[in-house]
């Protein structure tokens, strides 16, 4: 890179993956600004070394190499000023591939991918490691040795990478606007893996099994796995097991709620053993914390309120059954349904997943792939037929319970208003 690309500017640096970047770049010692709309996000608390500016083609001079991010084109006004202009730029999955030179992990899966991101992050701390994590998350080291990153399959983007290992957790129907059926998703993922020289794949995960590749290690129940999980037990905050291999054998403590994050967990468990590395997973496992987001738990007088980050039918699922699996209180949740083409597409699997909770609807959370749009609303609305209307009385009610779980839910910003609760109590 020149001289000029000692400064890098991020159009949409308060996604997920950006304001990682953002904060790796940071770490590496070069000179970062970005750019977002005014909307406050998650993510703005990663940030706060970081120049964050509001949208304007003010912003833009040739003195920046841009990292656009993948949700944006040419219809944004910083965007549109980069192109006219001719500056330097890559889109966010193109500057993930050319930039980092490491050993590169990439971990994939239509759910669980900040997850066990995370986690490989925490087994691989005391290497040299870059890490992109989705909560927004960056940890950069000058002299990195490994680079660990999501790779999402929405547009196919993690078609755009090379990988030395490729995690895939799960493959299931998401993205409902890009991809037609569950068949073209699994073609993608299998175009993805033949990108890698190894791949780690749950195989008991129906579609993770239909992946061909000549370098594949498998994991699962299944008995024909090359990590075989078995002896399951459960206790209060998480899971104890046993993993066998042809060469190895090894009891675990999980200390996470739900089978999803044991899986999550035997991902990286298998990586390190692939990177041939003495690694404690135990005594890391006691220290780790989820990502933001991801099952976060506040006290509100003698409830219990979670935040999550899940917006998938099959995500929240595996949410609701980690909350049972720890408390036995009645169960309120505040939705925010992400996209108008998922909630419609997928409109009977949400029903049947919020059948037995107390559920309150709040205004999609359309994000930057959808505009704004009433008649949509209203048939978002009709999905749920028993939910009730989250609006500012809701607060008030939720004041006035008692032994409940109360779970805010969703991609956007449903989330806000935890502080409102908890700081009134």
């Amino acid at each position: 890179m020149n001289k000029l690309t000692s400064k890098f500017y991020l159009v949409g640096i308060k996604g997920n993956g950006m304001s990682a970047l953002a904060g790796i770049l940071y770490d590496l010692g070069y000179e970062v600004v970005g750019s977002d709309n005014e909307n406050y996000y998650y993510t703005e608390k990663n940030l706060n070394k970081i120049k964050c500016l509001k949208f304007d083609v003010n912003n833009i001079t040739k003195d920046y190499f841009y990292i656009i991010s993948n949700a944006y084109d040419e219809k944004n006004i910083e965007v549109n000023e980069i192109i006219k202009f001719q500056y330097m730029y890559m889109y966010y999955s193109e500057f993930i591939e050319y930039f980092f030179k490491g050993i590169k992990i990439g971990i994939s899966g239509t759910h669980g991918k900040t997850t066990t991101t995370s986690i490989c992050s925490k087994f691989l701390e005391d290497e040299k490691i870059c890490a992109l994590i989705g909560d927004g998350t960056g940890i950069g080291n000058c002299d990195y040795k490994y680079v660990i990153f999501e790779a999402c399959e929405y547009k196919n983007n993690f078609h755009k990478y090379t990988y030395d290992y490729l995690i895939i957790n799960n493959i299931d129907y998401d993205h409902v606007d890009f991809f037609e059926k569950i068949d073209d998703v699994v073609d993608s993922f299998q175009k993805a893996s033949e990108k890698a020289k190894c791949v780690i794949v749950n195989n008991d995960d129906e579609n993770g099994r239909k992946i061909k590749h000549n370098n594949k290690i498998t994991f699962g129940k299944s008995y024909d796995s090359d990590y075989v999980i078995t002896n399951i037990k459960t206790y209060s905050n998480g899971f104890t097991l046993d993993i066998v291999s042809n060469n190895s054998f090894d009891t675990l403590k999980i200390p996470l709620l739900g089978m999803h994050n044991v899986y999550n967990v035997i991902a990286g468990y298998v990586l390190i053993k692939t990177l041939n590395l003495d690694i404690d997973i135990n005594k890391k496992l006691k220290t780790y914390k989820l990502p933001k987001r991801r099952m976060t738990e506040y006290k509100y007088k003698n409830n219990i309120i979670i935040d999550d980050y899940a917006h998938h039918p099959n995500e929240i699922k595996a949410l609701l059954n980690a909350v049972k699996q720890k408390y036995k209180e009645d169960i309120i949740v505040i939705f925010q349904p992400h996209t108008y083409s998922r909630t419609i597409t997928l409109k009977d699997s949400f029903l049947k997943v919020f059948d037995d909770v107390e559920l309150f609807l709040c205004k999609t959370y359309s994000s930057v792939r959808e505009n704004n749009n009433l008649e949509k609303d209203k048939d978002i609305n009709k999905i749920f037929p028993k939910a009730k209307e989250y609006n500012n009385s809701t607060l008030e009610y939720l004041r006035n319970i008692e032994n409940k779980v109360i779970i805010f839910l969703g991609a956007g910003v449903v989330n806000d208003d935890i502080n409102k609760l908890i700081k009134e109590k």
